[in-house]
């Protein structure tokens, strides 16, 4: 990896990383933070639900549910019911846009809990 340095920016590949404090420089430093991800992911597919999870806080406010399951294996028998929610979102394009969430509903009755069980990366965009 070859890193050059300037007075303004440094140089890492073929992205230019300002060095200012300004609003725009740190957008500007995220978003290489993002492409090089990015391009380190279209390498390596199987982070896909793993990259989901940085958009955690947009999922758990956005999504909607799209149905409801029984458990299905032993880690979820301390459910239920799981719901299925689905959300769109255009931050990892063109990895996938869709992310779907499980949520288990406990089984005490009175107090019931929804506990976020599991985040997964679907609808891959080719």
């Amino acid at each position: 990896m070859k890193i050059i340095e300037d007075r303004c920016n440094i140089y890492i590949e073929d992205c230019a990383i300002p060095k200012g404090q300004e609003k725009a420089d740190i957008k500007a430093r995220e978003n290489v933070v993002w492409a090089m991800l990015g391009k380190w992911l279209s390498q390596k597919r199987n982070y896909e639900s793993t990259m989901a999870v940085f958009e955690l806080d947009f999922i758990l406010a956005n999504a909607t549910k799209s149905g409801a399951d029984k458990p299905k294996s032993k880690r979820q028998e301390k459910f239920m019911e799981m719901l299925i929610m689905n959300v769109n979102t255009p931050v990892f394009l063109p990895y996938f846009g869709k992310v779907k969430m499980l949520v288990g509903i406990t089984k005490q009755k009175k107090d019931a809990k929804k506990i976020q069980y599991s985040i997964t990366a679907i609808e891959p965009v080719e």
